[in-house]
Parts: structure tokens; sequence; C-alpha cells
């Protein structure tokens, strides 16, 4: 009978041992995958961010396109409309409103 007892506990500390290891295992998977999404977030942000600056610096050199640090930046000014688009997309459009007196 002894010997039956101690392997039942042996078994037991084993289950308890994989639950453990399971546990771990979908913590770390956890983890991994949200500091995966949260680098593509931040990457993307500061691509959006270098986008803009470039903007900025194409705009105050009064220039239509401008390329630096391998973004390239397209301004298209009319008179009421300001459009920011880079090689693929639109970044982004202002509407210049003036208010006559």
């Amino acid at each position: 009978m002894v010997y039956i007892k101690k392997r039942q506990v042996n078994a037991y500390i084993l289950l308890e041992s994989l639950i453990t290891m399971v546990l771990l295992g979908v913590i770390t998977f956890v983890v991994l995958r949200e500091i995966s999404a949260n680098r593509l977030l931040l990457y993307r942000q500061n691509k959006e961010i270098e986008e803009l600056n470039v903007a900025f610096m194409a705009y105050d050199s009064k220039q239509t396109t401008l390329s630096a640090n391998g973004v390239v930046i397209h301004l298209v000014k009319t008179d009421n409309l300001l459009t920011i688009s880079n090689d693929s997309e639109e970044v982004l459009r202002l509407e210049i409103r003036q208010e006559k007196p």
C-alpha cells in the first residue's frame, strides 16, 4: 500500500507540473503576442510622424515634392485645400477657410 500512495502523490505532482507548464506557456504566448502588436503599432506611428515631419519641411521650403529619410511627400495646394500624400496614399487633407470681414 505504501508504494501505491507514493505513486499517487507522484502523479499529482506530475499533473500539477503539467498544468503549471501549460499556464506558463499560455501566459508567455499572450505577452509575446501583445509585444509584437505593440511594436507594429509603434512602427506605424513612427512612420506617420516621419511623413508629417517631411511634409512640414516641404511646406516650409515651398516645395511640392520632398524626399528625406526614405519618405517621399507630395504637396498639392489649391486656393482652399492642402493635400499631403506619399507615394501610395493620402496622409492629410486640410481645408483652408478664410473668413471675410
